[in-house]
């Protein structure tokens, strides 16, 4: 009406004005198509600023691009990815005038507006929006102060709960802790008396975060969650909020989905009836968005159904789930999208439709590594919460496939999932194509030698999974075993694991009876038994906590040459055995510039002794350094961290390097692992234990990370022309067991992506005598004319040092070329007295069976 008289001719700024409120009207008006409103609000605001400019009116034109941004955030026609860019757009364009100086009150108001539209961005990284979002949530915090603006306070601390709901970075639970006291904070003013709207909302928002809650017990979080949903519908009635009232029946549907208390049945039933509820709301026309997501929930209840015929409800829940497909496109929404293709792809399985279950869980694969390539910004933190959030979608894959029994798929499925980062960040480093981040089984097979044969774990709920690769392989063979054995090998795994922690005694006692027992539940000698006969080398490729696990150091019988072999898998394989993170690393061209392999290799960069505590390494290292010219050996005090940055030019050109010192798992943090050098131990006096660059030892020694290497510094060192890193040094070979995604996080992959070849490690603390002649004899070995491979040179020297008697390493310390008159000495004086000479010193596996080849 007021238009009918303020027409721009005569009145422009009346006008501009009236239309910029009209379209505010249509913003939240509750009658009529919201789709509709929407539209109309849109071409009112954008007749506003053809008077309303920025030259003329500054803040109209601010305030009006602000408003405009709000009705394209909320638009439901058109891309929402497009809608959601053009409010960003205008947000930004709105700031330009409302600064914090000259308009506070309108910049906190932007700031926030800004916020929700990147929690709600569809391009871009998603967990950069959101760090985007709490960013500008906390900068309207500066002005909307609970005194100063107490509701605006409040509906700002609201949307910032919901940011840290929703959170990719950071721990989950901590940041669903700060959204839950965000929601209790906005609530101590949204009270139902003064804001009844905004209460609901908020109370909706805070049975969001009780329902995805980590801490406390889950059953009481769910009830919780149940309780406050049921009080915002005593608000949002249908009536008078059909859209809030919708989302609270979705809501509260989700709720009783995943509710523990009470009949399953019964709690499913109330579900699907609250969804059906909330869809004669979110219809397709006018809420795109909001009826793809209930169609998918709806599926979901549909599929875990308890009553009805279980073939119906699946074949209701498939409907569902494609009818929901309609709207999440993977252009649209990927990650909606990917989400409801495994949904689809498991209710296909229930179904036995292995083909469609295939093809779905495939889709959806694609579209969540696309995601993936498009993560720049949060860089390898981000991919790798990506990959723990989808780990299940490869796991349904690789089932499916074995269901198939298309082994050769499962396989290349498998080594698509693993070591993912590590694999990206070789491509990275050695500008390598991206999207060649795949291996087929062909490339694994051409991998192999002759008489060769790879094992490939593999361990999921259902039983763990043993793939075998020869040469001659037409597809992978396939060993599985029951779900009994993968139970047994996970109480394994943690007794092991939880005894070299924290009972090392108890662990060293019983290692040699733990390794027969392991023999057993992987049934090792069924393994073997599929093997060629002719087979003489093995690369074990292990899965998760197999990684730390002396695998080449288990029994088995092999029958060959009708003759049955009884030893451990370095007796029965006598071209030796080798571990590779993945098959993908093991393709990988490492070396930038290779040299010759058939030449024996002459540069040595030696690390010895820089605590001064291991006097047996001084006899190991300077025997070592006879055999190579130049041999730069950093000695002692000289190791520290200045030291080695000083020589990095000689361990640049260094063929072999040798690091001969303590060494540092940090099982809590694996990325501070480290290898120990000069100046790092700490005084335990006055040492401030929370310090974080603090590290402790299970000695209760303290170090100063500062003055180590770690492994984040490890994968910057200059190594393209080194064929081996021998580290000499306990714990070297321990990586990351708190991964749930087989990422291969350890000082030996920070080897391998620095540029070398090969890596021996280590899988425990070891003796440094022990270790000393085992290293002395294993480069005699690999320094002799034959140059044997890393892998035949350290099982020999293994093999003889688990049977070499007091007599026979007297002799071998007496003939060798490599010790000094003064070292021959001092380790003659240890055995000349008090023992037999034919006693076997060292045939424990607690000496031998730590050193593993990890590479090429």
């Amino acid at each position: 009406a007021a238009l009918e008289v303020r027409t721009r001719e005569a009145f422009p700024q009346d006008w501009a004005n009236t239309q910029n409120n009209l379209a505010t009207a249509y913003c939240g008006r509750i009658r009529g198509e919201k789709a509709d409103n929407l539209e109309k609000a849109i071409f009112a605001y954008q007749a506003a600023l053809e008077v309303r400019t920025r030259e003329a009116f500054p803040q109209d034109w601010a305030n009006t691009q602000n408003n405009l941004a709000t009705a394209y955030g909320d638009r439901i026609r058109g891309e929402k990815a497009d809608n959601l860019e053009k409010a960003i757009s205008a947000y930004q364009a709105a700031l330009l005038v409302c600064t914090r100086e000259a308009f506070p009150e309108y910049w906190a108001n932007t700031q926030n507006n800004l916020a929700t539209a990147y929690c709600n961005r569809i391009k871009g990284e998603k967990a950069d929006n959101l760090e985007k979002a709490i960013s500008a949530y906390q900068a309207a915090l500066l002005v909307c102060t609970r005194e100063a603006f107490p509701q605006d306070w409040a509906n700002t601390q609201n949307n910032l709960a919901t940011a840290y709901g929703d959170r990719i970075r950071g721990e989950k639970a901590d940041n669903l802790e700060k959204a839950i006291s965000a929601y209790q904070a906005a609530l101590l003013v949204c009270t139902r008396e003064a804001f009844p709207e905004y209460w609901a909302n908020t109370q909706n928002n805070l049975a969001i975060a009780y329902s995805k809650r980590i801490r406390g017990e889950k059953a009481e979080n769910i009830e919780m969650a149940i309780a406050i949903y049921q009080a915002s519908l005593s608000v949002y009635t249908r009536e008078a909020f059909p859209f809030e009232w919708a989302r609270s029946q979705s809501n509260l549907a989700n709720a009783y989905s995943d509710r523990i208390r009470g009949p399953k049945a019964e709690n499913i039933e109330i579900a699907i009836s609250n969804y059906q509820a909330s869809l004669s709301v979110y219809t397709r026309e006018a809420f795109p968005f909001e009826w793809a997501r209930g169609q998918n929930n709806l599926a979901n209840a549909y599929s875990n159904r308890i009553r009805g015929p279980k073939a119906e409800n699946i074949e209701i829940a498939i409907s569902n789930y494609q009818a929901a497909l309609l709207v999440y496109t993977c252009e649209a929404f990927p990650i909606n999208h990917a989400q409801t293709l495994e949904n689809l792809g498991r209710a296909y399985r229930q179904n036995s439709q292995l083909p469609e279950a295939y093809d779905s869980f495939n889709c959806a694969i694609e579209t969540v590594e696309s995601i993936r390539r498009k993560i720049i910004i949060g860089g390898e933190a981000d991919r790798q919460k990506l990959a723990e959030e989808w780990r299940q979608l490869y796991q349904l894959m690789v089932q499916v496939c074995i269901a198939m029994e298309n082994n050769t798929a499962a396989l290349e499925y498998i080594e698509r999932s693993k070591t993912r980062n590590l694999v990206e960040l070789f491509h990275n480093s050695r500008s390598l194509p991206q999207n060649v981040q795949r291996i087929s089984f062909q490339e694994i097979r051409s991998l192999l030698g002759k008489n060769e044969a790879i094992l490939e774990w593999y361990i999921t709920v259902n039983g763990f999974k043993v793939f075998i690769i020869t040469r001659d392989s037409t597809q992978p063979y396939l060993w599985q075993s029951s779900h009994q054995d993968s139970q047994k090998l996970v109480d394994f795994a943690n007794e092991y694991i939880d005894d070299y922690i924290n009972q090392p005694d108890n662990w060293r006692n019983q290692l040699e009876t733990r390794l027969e027992k392991l023999a057993k539940i992987l049934h090792i000698d069924k393994i073997i038994s599929h093997l060629p006969k002719k087979c003489q080398r093995l690369i074990l490729v292990p899965f998760r906590y197999l990684h730390l696990l002396p695998l080449h150091a288990l029994t088995s019988r092999r029958l060959r040459q009708n003759i049955e072999e009884t030893g451990c898998l370095l007796d029965l394989f006598p071209g030796g055995v080798r571990y590779t993170p993945s098959c993908q690393l093991l393709q990988l061209p490492q070396r930038v510039n290779p040299t010759g392999e058939e030449s024996s290799p002459t540069r040595l960069f030696a690390i010895q002794n820089p605590t001064e505590d291991l006097d047996f390494t001084d006899i190991e290292v300077e025997a070592i350094a006879k055999s190579f010219n130049p041999a730069e050996v950093l000695i002692r005090e000289k190791a520290s961290k200045t030291g080695l940055q000083q020589q990095l030019e000689a361990l640049q050109n260094a063929e072999i390097a040798h690091f001969s010192c303590h060494g540092f798992f940090d099982f809590n943090n694996p990325r501070k692992s480290a290898l120990i050098l000069a100046g790092a131990k700490i005084a335990t006096d006055n040492v401030d234990s929370e310090n974080k660059s603090y590290i402790r030892s299970p000695q209760d020694k303290l170090w100063d990370i500062e003055k180590c290497l770690t492994l984040e510094e490890i994968f910057d060192l200059p190594l393209s022309k080194c064929s081996l890193v021998t580290l000499s040094a306990c714990e070297t070979g321990l990586t990351d067991i708190g991964d749930t995604t087989d990422e291969y996080i350890g000082l030996p992959s920070g080897f391998l992506y620095a540029g070398t070849t090969n890596v021996i490690s280590t899988l425990w603390a070891v003796n440094d005598v022990s270790t000393a002649i085992l290293m002395i004899k294993f480069y005699e070995l690999f320094l002799s004319e034959n140059r044997p491979p890393v892998a035949i040179a350290l099982r020999e020297s293994q093999l003889w040092l688990r049977s070499v008697t007091v007599k026979s390493l007297l002799e071998w310390v007496e003939a060798s070329q490599l010790l000094s008159r003064e070292h021959k000495q001092k380790i003659q004086g240890k055995y000349r007295r008090g023992y037999k000479p034919d006693y076997q010193p060292y045939e424990s596996p607690l000496h031998w069976a730590a050193f593993c080849a990890v590479g090429q």
